[in-house]
């Protein structure tokens, strides 16, 4: 008798503990926010220093407004304008290539790529 007590009293605990972890549905609600993506940098005359041309679609996975930074290696970074268009492929950045050689930088490097916040975008969480 004693053992049927303690099964109930353990299935019991057990079936709080289920309630805590959530349903797989609930999670898949919760999206991850972008904050980087891995591309490659390809050469293009008609751009201007200090410019990149990007894809629409990545800019809005990144959240990408105005200004963006890109990471070579970890060896570079560079800050940029960013030129959005639909042109562009998505995994690829279209840059100057006399800049990027300025920098050591290769045509097809791959590169990472994230959005720069401005001071007044940033959210202090506490």
């Amino acid at each position: 008798m004693s053992s049927t007590k303690n099964d109930v009293r353990s299935k019991e605990k057990i079936l709080k503990l289920i309630d805590v972890i959530p349903t797989a549905s609930s999670l898949m609600k919760e999206r991850k926010i972008l904050r980087e993506k891995r591309i490659r940098l390809k050469y293009d005359e008609s751009i201007e220093k200090g410019y990149v041309k990007i894809n629409s679609r990545l800019a809005e996975i990144l959240n990408i407004r105005d200004k963006v930074e890109i990471v070579v290696a970890g060896r570079a970074k560079l800050v940029f304008k960013a030129i959005i268009e639909d042109s562009v492929e998505e995994d690829r950045v279209h840059v100057n290539p006399d800049e990027m050689v300025e920098n050591g930088i290769s045509d097809n490097s791959i590169a990472t790529i994230r959005t720069i916040f401005e001071k007044s975008e940033v959210k202090r969480i506490e």
